[in-house]
């Protein structure tokens, strides 16, 4: 199964999901270890002292292991909350997974109300989760808008995703809100998307 050419966004999203899901969990522990040890081992984020990061939900790849070496390596880590109603996302900072976060809206987790929000002046690098991904960087997410909307907002702030070689694809039905990122993290390593710049 792959994604194929001139698809509905709809279209694209089930059959990425379908892909994702497809992955049998031995699998995909082993390849959600080696893009953390990409991550891990990339300068811009062992520059980063105050990062976003997606908590994971059903077959994403897996973010505790970042989320929680971030926060034991001192660095502070903000989780995004969604606030359906006013239609927006915001970043709130945690001090850990276990104490930190609660289910939230769609069933992913959230942080507590007693979390702080960020101070987004001082983000250095954002985390972002995607269903389908372009070599330019181009993203397909869920159809909310949230990360697009929230990314507009911070277009100085370098942006990674993290997904499988399965999720690339020569072509994407995005429009001009849909906002691009500036590297994928994949099996092989990390490309520099059309957007990005080379951190070294």
């Amino acid at each position: 199964m792959k994604i194929e050419k001139n698809l509905h966004k709809n279209e694209i999203r089930k059959i990425a999901e379908k892909i994702r899901d497809a992955i049998p969990i031995k699998e995909k522990d082993e390849k959600d270890r080696i893009i953390q040890k990409h991550l891990f081992n990339w300068e811009l984020y062992k520059k980063s002292n105050y990062l976003f990061c997606y908590v994971s939900f059903r077959s994403e790849v897996d973010t505790f292991e970042i989320i929680r070496r971030s926060i034991t390596q001192g660095k502070v880590v903000a989780v995004p909350k969604i606030f359906p109603k006013r239609k927006i996302m915001k970043a709130f900072v945690i001090e850990s997974i276990d104490k930190s976060l609660r289910p939230g809206e769609y069933g992913i987790l959230e942080p507590i109300d007693e979390c702080p929000e960020a101070d987004y002046s001082k983000l250095d690098l954002i985390i972002a989760p995607g269903l389908a991904f372009t070599e330019k960087g181009e993203r397909l997410g869920y159809g909310g808008g949230y990360y697009d909307r929230f990314l507009s907002k911070y277009p100085e702030i370098p942006v990674c995703a993290l997904t499988y070689e399965a999720l690339i694809t020569d072509s994407l039905p995005v429009k001009e809100n849909d906002i691009a990122v500036d590297y994928l993290i994949i099996e092989k390593g990390i490309k520099i998307t059309k957007k990005g710049i080379y951190y070294e």
